[in-house]
């Protein structure tokens, strides 16, 4: 498969397992001759052609394509341009691993084994606007020592050594989002019912008289 066609597949896989909608996201990656390959602005990623897609220098230019790359391309050059050993980069709006940023909350990426083998340590990226160079320099920062990441009430970014290396790390972000959320949820169920279960070992005891 080639690389614009991996890309359009990527696009099509995010979709459909509800990682982004409207035109949320952006995927990436990197040439052999150090540009790089990007999604459109304003383009569903399900519906990306491989005419659509951008090749941009790292400095930005567009050097082959039509229409306007990605608002978040000086993210993905900043991270290029910090870790060489990175080769894709996959931008995504997860519901629930997105929530856990809104509500300030850490991920637990040692909540599972799957968590930490998969993702490792998982940073949150302080806000800042969307498209910003204050966010691109933030993230590449982050990303120093990480593979995926949570964008402070926007997301979440997954860097792989291949397209579908950072596809499964942001799948298994949210799949990890989602247990931690029913597991806080089972929880509290428990603590809910724990007075009934008390009561019911009460009327259940003999009856001394």
């Amino acid at each position: 498969m080639d690389t614009k066609k991996e890309i359009c597949y990527i696009g099509k896989k995010i979709t459909k397992a509800g990682l982004v909608t409207a035109c949320d996201g952006n995927i990436s990656v990197r040439c052999a001759d150090g540009s790089i390959l990007i999604t459109p602005s304003q383009k569903p990623k399900g519906e990306v052609r491989k005419k659509d897609i951008l090749r941009v220098s790292l400095t930005g230019h567009v050097l082959e394509g039509n229409g306007k790359p990605s608002s978040e391309t000086s993210m993905h050059i900043q991270i290029y341009s910090k870790r060489p050993d990175v080769k894709a980069i996959v931008h995504a709006h997860p519901i629930t691993a997105t929530a856990l940023s809104v509500a300030a909350i850490p991920f637990p990426s040692d909540l599972v084994t799957e968590g930490e083998l998969v993702l490792g340590h998982v940073p949150t990226i302080p806000y800042a606007l969307p498209g910003s160079m204050e966010l691109a320099t933030a993230a590449a920062v982050s990303m120093l020592q990480a593979n995926v990441g949570l964008l402070e009430r926007h997301g979440a970014i997954a860097l792989g050594e291949s397209l579908t290396e950072a596809l499964y790390r942001m799948e298994t972000l949210e799949t990890v989002a989602k247990m931690y959320r029913d597991a806080l949820l089972f929880a509290s169920l428990r603590e809910d019912e724990a007075p009934h279960s008390e009561e019911k070992e009460i009327w259940s005891s003999p009856i001394l008289f």
